[in-house]
């Protein structure tokens, strides 16, 4: 299987085409302007380069979710080869990002400014327009060529790609190597001598284009990323018909069939292609249907790869059938496919789920329905320990106390007819705790640069559940506290009362200077699920 490549958009390619440009000018007397060119394009490589991680974000979300729709069985290898990826590509991108800033701060002769963050020392980086010395040649050189790091960061690239290369199949690996890039291997000419990467692209380098080859470079690994997800994520598409392993599958709509009703299923050739029109053919008791078989079976016909199955459900008990779906391959010849499934009949009885999830959060209404064939005033339902209230039609909210955190709830269903009283069905819950909501700035900042405007047109503290939290819970902000940090120094802490920006903080916003970094934290908030003190976020100035 061959490797899917991401081609460059017209924005990266301009930037690249820019970045070759301003290069080639160095040889000139550089002016300031094509200094301050560099900030511009240093700018849009990091714009290119966060793009490039939140659809890589999305890529690695599509993994979790493929382990529910097709089973963590199958797609297993692809999944751990995803997590690795990231593992090694986050790595590899901080490695980058830490010898960019010791070169930022090795050019200036700056100590690493470091600040405290809820009582955790962090420090602080530096972007390219904070350099003072951006046309600096001989500190870059030194600190790249003579010093090493140049080659530190050619051997760390190659280390990359051949852990990355790892995770593909052997006969792929050879064309994955040209998709991916990062050729750091190349050899240069000029005035008719050879030079090495390390010499081509840093030595007698300003320190303005060391930095922004360093930003073109996290880019480029960012974009090795992207190819080798979608070529893990080609490995287990669900239509190629190049799978080693084909199969077909009975999916009932239920396993559990009342006396006297239907069983139903849909029978579907997985991993095949969906136009093609199989023919079906099952036998009730079998456990295998062969190809000799078929005179005594039932034979069903359907339509876009999918049969609809339906079995009369007659004595109670266990039933069992096998099937073989006939299709036709690519090739024009039949194949045949085996499948085979079982499901119980038994008499009627109640059960009880969840309407949201299978476990109940304390402090909360959660909603609960309870089924039964009998009039629904007739059932008894009882949740020990919890407040229970009747919404009609079997439908109830269920109240846990936040003591039963970590513990479980033994519900029970019984009927009450004239003959007295009688035990339907019993379900264990698992009582757990509401999450924490997120805090996030106005529509949905929470990090990132952003123009004062922006952040003055977001000037309220929101706190939200996350999007797969089932209810809707709504959270109020009560208070929350803001620290401004410019140039390594921090600003005393000002406090705001309820979930607006205060007068104060607007105004120290609007004369904040650029790079200025805002920390909200201290955030409080309150629900039904009781109150929370929520973790901080912070932001920069543009």
């Amino acid at each position: 299987m061959g490797a899917t490549n991401c081609p460059e958009t017209p924005r990266q390619k301009m930037i690249q085409m820019m970045y070759l440009v301003y290069t080639a000018m160095l040889a000139l007397n550089v002016s300031a302007e094509i200094l301050e060119a560099f900030v511009v394009v240093d700018d849009a490589l990091v714009t290119s380069t966060d793009n490039s991680y939140r659809h890589n974000s999305n890529d690695y979300n599509w993994f979790e979710a493929q382990k529910t729709i097709l089973g963590e069985a199958k797609i297993h290898d692809a999944y751990v080869n995803a997590q690795q990826l990231k593992k090694e590509t986050d790595a590899t991108v901080k490695f980058i990002e830490k010898m960019r800033q010791d070169l930022i701060y090795a050019v200036d002769g700056d100590s690493i400014a470091e600040v405290k963050i809820d009582g955790k020392t962090q420090k602080v980086s530096k972007t390219i327009s904070e350099i003072k010395k951006k046309d600096n040649f001989d500190i870059p050189t030194d600190y790249m060529i003579n010093k090493g790091h140049a080659k530190e960061l050619k051997d760390r690239i190659n280390k990359y790609k051949a852990n990355v290369l790892k995770l593909a199949k052997k006969e792929d690996r050879k064309v994955l190597e040209e998709a991916l890039g990062l050729n750091v291997d190349a050899t240069y000419k000029k005035d008719g001598a050879s030079q090495s990467w390390e010499q081509h692209n840093f030595d007698h380098i300003i320190a303005a284009a060391a930095v922004t080859l360093l930003n073109k470079t996290i880019g480029e690994v960012r974009n090795a990323e992207s190819t080798m997800l979608s070529y893990l994520k080609a490995s287990i598409s669900a239509e190629d018909f190049k799978f080693d392993h084909v199969e077909g599958r009975a999916i009932p709509k239920t396993q559990m069939v009342f006396s006297g009703d239907s069983y139903e299923a849909d029978i579907i050739v997985a991993a095949y292609d969906t136009k093609a029109t199989p023919e079906v053919y099952y036998k009730m008791g079998a456990d295998t249907l062969t190809e000799a078989g078929l005179g005594g079976a039932t034979k069903l016909e359907g339509e876009n790869g999918v049969v609809k199955l339906k079995i009369g459900a007659g004595g109670v008990g266990e039933q069992r059938y096998a099937g073989l779906i006939k299709i036709m391959d690519p090739s024009g010849q039949p194949k045949y496919y085996g499948f085979k499934d079982k499901y119980s009949v038994i008499k009627p009885s109640a059960t009880i789920a969840a309407e949201k999830m299978n476990v109940l959060y304390a402090g909360i209404a959660n909603p609960v329905s309870v089924s039964a064939p009998v009039d629904p005033t007739k059932l008894a339902v009882s949740f020990p320990g919890c407040s229970l209230s009747g919404q009609g039609g079997g439908k109830y909210n269920v109240t846990v106390p936040t003591s039963l955190i970590g513990k479980t709830v033994n519900a029970t269903v019984s009927f009450k007819g004239e003959g007295g009283g009688k035990n339907l069905g019993a379900t264990t819950f698992r009582v757990k705790r509401v999450p924490d909501p997120k805090a996030v700035l106005g529509a949905n900042i929470r990090s990132g640069k952003h123009a004062k405007a922006e952040l003055m047109a977001n000037p309220v503290i929101r706190a939200a559940m996350n999007e797969d939290f089932a209810y809707d819970l709504k959270w109020k902000v009560n208070s929350f506290r803001v620290v401004f940090v410019s140039k390594g120094m921090e600003d005393p802490a000002m406090a705001c009362q309820g979930a607006a920006l205060s007068d104060a903080v607007k105004s120290k916003i609007q004369k904040s200077p650029a790079n200025t970094v805002i920390y909200f934290e201290d955030i409080k908030v309150s629900s039904e699920a009781g109150s929370r003190t929520l973790d901080g976020f912070s932001v920069r100035v543009r």
